[in-house]
């Protein structure tokens, strides 16, 4: 670049000059960037302390995600690279988790209630930098707690008991900074505590009208006690607190082409609750294979809460079994429980903490073989169902050499001796292909090998 030097006239520095100068300046600061287009763009995002109001309509397509997008936004605090980094992973890597690609639209974090609870409150900012730090320090398998996940933390708290203790304390970003204590809870796989959360939650939403009419008035923020509350009540047992008609019918359960004719023709154990698995896993299915609209995230979420829901109500886990319900019933509606769990990833963790529903399952499996040992029909069916989901969701984390013996003994009795035939039999009950397809296929292979090796 070559040097031009600024003479100063008797009337001093003049605009072309100036204008010679801040070229100069800015070329030098600006080196190796890309450089933006000059034009307006139709849809600018205005961030600044505290604020962050996108415009954004149903039509608009996602945005795209990108490094910069936090880079450019002001947080309550300054933020260091580390802590940058922290928050980025945090935000953009949980939402494929929560929302899966393969069915769902990309959730765009940037323009969500979340991010302006990051940039507008301090307290969800403290416990969302302590969350992100959690999260990663368990993927990197570190066993204690670092100072500044507890400094995080500890600041949090403070500010939720002032916010909590002042003329705000039902206000949505109250409810979320709460929300925000719960989830770290979950993180570290402190259930009391998150119940004790929960409870608190439960009682605000209550003095702000209900969970349908928090529905009505911040769905995105509603939905986040829902899924703690079916979290716990499948870790713990707990009754849950809220109920599924506090969530309105989706019209996404609707959008499948299972039948009432299929639903009479099908195993008398076969429930309303199965069925309408059955068309929300055909439309999952639909959506990927066929390349069909992608679900709006909410919608998605939603309707998964509802049916975990029902399930729940239907048998609470902390209750002992129903005496009035046949065997099938007990060990599809676990195996239900089971299965849904694939698409409720734990934060920070996976279906192995629901220990409880673990227990229950294995008990209802090694009792259901007893009394399907010559069955020829839709008891067998039943069986190898529940034993892949078993073993794909709430058991996957430990060796079960019984569970290897249940599956060839039952495929053996239904006439079925590779992958193929197998997967074609899982798949008259639900059974996503994009989610269930390889941890399947995996465990048939392993089973395999367990015989191989004690023959």
């Amino acid at each position: 670049m070559a040097i031009q030097f600024i003479e100063q006239g008797s009337v001093g520095i003049g605009k072309s000059e100036r204008r010679i100068i801040r070229s100069h300046v800015m070329r030098g600061k600006n080196a190796g960037r890309p450089r933006p287009s000059r034009r307006r763009q139709t849809t600018d995002v205005h961030t600044k302390k505290g604020v962050l109001t996108p415009p954004c309509t149903p039509a608009e397509s996602p945005k795209s995600l990108l490094w910069n997008d936090l880079c450019l936004i002001s947080f309550p605090q300054q933020l260091d690279s580390e802590a940058t980094k922290l928050m980025h992973r945090w935000f953009f890597d949980i939402s494929d988790a929560l929302f899966p690609p393969q069915f769902c639209r990309k959730f765009d974090i940037i323009k969500s209630i979340w991010m302006n609870c990051v940039l507008a409150d301090e307290a969800y900012f403290h416990s969302t930098l302590a969350i992100s730090a959690s999260y990663v320090d368990f993927f990197e398998r570190k066993s204690s707690i670092s100072p500044k996940t507890l400094h995080h933390i500890s600041k949090a708290y403070e500010l939720v008991n002032l916010r909590l203790s002042g003329p705000q304390s039902v206000s949505d970003s109250a409810i979320a900074a709460v929300v925000t204590l719960a989830i770290y809870q979950q993180v570290h796989h402190q259930h009391s505590t998150g119940l004790i959360h929960l409870n608190g939650l439960y009682r605000m939403i209550q003095l702000r009208g209900g969970i349908a009419r928090l529905m009505k008035e911040n769905r995105a923020l509603a939905l986040k006690p829902l899924r703690l509350d079916v979290e716990l009540a499948l870790q713990t047992g707990s009754p849950t607190l809220f109920h599924s008609d506090a969530i309105p019918a989706n019209a996404v359960l609707d959008d499948s082409s299972i039948t009432k004719q299929q639903y009479s023709s099908t195993n008398p154990w076969l429930s309303r609750i199965m069925l309408d698995v059955l068309s929300f896993v055909s439309l999952l299915n639909s959506r990927q294979k066929e390349g069909r609209t992608k679900l709006d995230p909410l919608n998605f979420t939603e309707a998964l809460l509802s049916l975990i829901y029902r399930l729940l109500e239907a048998a609470p886990l902390g209750q002992p079994r129903c005496m009035s319900r046949s065997t099938h019933e007990e060990a599809a509606h676990l195996a239900l429980l089971a299965f849904m769990t694939t698409l409720l990833p734990e934060y920070g963790s996976d279906q192995s903490n629901y220990l409880l529903l673990s227990a229950r399952l294995e008990s209802a499996i090694r009792y259901l073989q007893t009394i399907s040992t010559d069955s020829k029909d839709g008891g067998s069916s039943l069986l190898l169902w529940t034993l892949f989901v078993a073993g794909i969701s709430t058991l996957k984390r430990m060796d079960h050499p019984w569970l290897s013996s249940l599956i060839l003994e039952t495929c053996g009795r239904l006439d079925l001796h590779d992958w193929p035939a197998i997967r074609r039999q899982l798949c008259g009950l639900p059974w996503i292909f994009a989610l269930h397809d390889n941890p399947g296929r995996l465990l048939w292979e392993n089973t395999q090998r367990r015989s191989i090796e004690m023959s």
